[in-house]
């Protein structure tokens, strides 16, 4: 009797129908390979309190003795930032990442603790891995972080391709695209690319970063002031030009903001950016050089509350005081969702009667780092797929990308459109998207903690933030069933207590004398499960009845 052929699974945990909180899984019988694992950031207004937000990892905690590594395509946080979480869930045999990508995983791991075993193990252009079902190899790819790598895979049922984030750039140096190992990939036969669809909707090719490092150079030059630059703390291209740019213009250089220090040192530590460390300042010193001596790079354009940028615009930074001499260079468009938190940043740059360069049509200071149509039909082109399975991007840029794929010659019944969670299924070099679903939901990150009850803990912020929280203190004789004096209520956002001491006390005295009668009623001592609960519908009832709130009923109880 002939063996059945073992499928190979292709599945997204993240990133479909959504930006950021990248993590694709290729899985064959007892091996599997996961792709990058990232955040998505929060919106601060409907996830109160939530930092970021990542992937659940029960399929893969369910499945930890068939992970056999983790490779990461390049190091933005929307692909490298679950990584700690998914550490304090399972081991990791290796994660394989590029020099720059390594370096600046590993800072971010020295801030958790509680890591499961995991070894680190570098890729480059001509890295090949084998293993018992695999083989796996890497080309380069350009975005606006050095170290970017699309990968290859080649497995029992045919040839996978993931681009990672990537554009084609050809007048960039020592990032460029490798369209000849591309080119070569094509020409193996490849049977389905993961191809991602962030700029699908638009047209041509974007602006070459060249031309942008030029209009930074020129505005820079002619400055006579202090240069403030705000970008992308990720974008270590750009800031790797403009600090040539500063030195060139014996400038000396102040970085302000987390991320963007920590990417700058790991960048010299791991070689690609060679600069004494006598060129760089401490804020404090900043007032100590002529302001013709000095450029700012900081981080905060996105409006950020707590950023740098948005303190010195409000004239809360410790150690800089805006003049109205100083030019500050807005290198990057808002992320949608922060065109609001922008707006009212420049708002209040504004007031402090500086010069202010935004990205426009006249002045271009800001390049998307992602594929835009005509670039992601050169992808198609050059590795020449049967099958595409469009990642990385809402539902809208995932529909674009299948509108390029087609007018570039690649079947519409050949793209295959599925969601976080749907398995793909490969069998001799035939993909099929099936009725098999992991089971995907949003797990909330605050600090560096995951709270595994990410629903339970949104519900109760959110009734903090409308309604308060009340609070009930008691004092239990559960030998004589009784209470010891009255309940103690207090309430923070709920009602101002001061002006109905009557309501208070009328709810004090009825939890009493309901907490007593349950007492007397329960042949056995009564629980405090119970307890709290009589507390929440008596307190409940009352303060709906009078205020119309449902706040957050907490009660805390001590036994004599």
């Amino acid at each position: 009797m002939e063996n059945k052929k073992s499928p190979t699974y292709i599945f997204a945990l993240g990133g479909v129908e959504e930006i950021g909180k990248n993590m694709y899984v290729v899985e064959h019988e007892d091996e599997i390979f996961i792709i990058d694992c990232g955040i998505k950031f929060a919106d601060s207004n409907s996830l109160l309190g939530v930092d970021s937000i990542i992937c659940p990892f029960d399929y893969l905690v369910k499945n930890k003795n068939k992970v056999k590594g983790l490779i990461v395509t390049h190091a933005h946080e929307d692909h490298i930032g679950g990584i700690p979480y998914l550490l304090k869930s399972i081991s990791i045999p290796k994660i394989y990442a590029a020099k720059l990508t390594a370096g600046i995983i590993k800072k971010k791991l020295k801030e958790h603790k509680d890591l499961q075993n995991f070894a680190f193990e570098n890729i480059d252009d001509f890295k090949v891995l084998k293993t018992k079902h695999f083989l796996i190899e890497f080309f380069r790819v350009c975005h606006s972080i050095p170290d970017a790598f699309g990968i290859y895979f080649e497995t029992p049922n045919g040839k996978i391709v993931s681009t990672g984030d990537f554009r084609f750039d050809f007048s960039t140096q020592g990032d460029e695209s490798d369209i000849t190992k591309m080119a070569d990939l094509g020409r193996r036969g490849i049977d389905v690319l993961l191809c991602e669809s962030t700029n699908a909707e638009t047209q041509g090719f974007s602006t070459s970063e060249r031309y942008i490092i030029n209009e930074i150079k020129k505005i820079i030059d002619n400055a006579k002031g202090r240069v403030f630059v705000s970008t992308f703390a990720s974008n270590l291209g750009r800031i790797e030009e403009i600090i040539e740019i500063a030195i060139k213009n014996n400038r000396k250089i102040c970085l302000i903001g987390r991320s963007m220090v920590t990417n700058i040192s790991t960048s010299i530590e791991v070689g690609f950016l060679n600069v004494s460390d006598d060129w760089f300042i401490e804020t404090r010193e900043i007032n100590e050089y002529p302001d013709n001596e000095v450029l700012v790079l900081c981080t905060g354009s996105q409006g950020e509350e707590m950023a740098a940028l948005n303190q010195m615009a409000m004239g809360k930074h410790a150690w800089i005081t805006f003049k109205p001499t100083d030019l500050l260079i807005m290198s990057s468009n808002p992320i949608p969702g922060n065109y609001e938190s922008v707006e009212r940043l420049l708002n209040k740059l504004s007031r402090k009667n500086i010069t202010i360069v935004t990205n426009r049509a006249e002045t271009k200071l800001h390049a998307s780092g992602h594929a835009t149509e005509t670039e992601q039909q050169l992808m198609f082109k050059l590795i020449n797929p049967l099958y595409l399975i469009p990642i990385h991007g809402e539902y809208k840029m995932l529909k674009a990308l299948r509108k390029n794929a087609a007018a570039a010659g690649i079947k519409p019944d050949n793209v295959i459109q599925v969601i976080n969670g749907q398995k793909i299924e490969l069998l001799d070099h035939v993909a099929t998207a099936t009725e098999e679903f992991i089971d995907i939901y949003d797990v909330y990150v605050d600090g560096n903690n995951v709270n595994s009850d990410s629903d339970g803990l949104l519900k109760c912020r959110k009734t903090l933030s409308q309604y308060g929280v009340f609070n009930i203190t008691l004092l239990i004789d559960k030998k004589n069933k009784k209470i010891i004096e009255n309940p103690v209520v207090s309430t923070r956002g709920c009602i101002y207590a001061k002006a109905h001491y009557g309501l208070m006390t009328k709810i004090s005295y009825s939890i009493k004398s309901s907490i007593e009668e349950a007492m007397q009623k329960s042949n056995n001592p009564i629980e405090s499960a119970e307890i709290r609960k009589i507390c929440e519908v008596v307190a409940s009832s009352f303060i709906w009845k009078h205020k119309r709130k449902k706040p957050l009923i907490r009660t805390t109880i001590f036994e004599r």
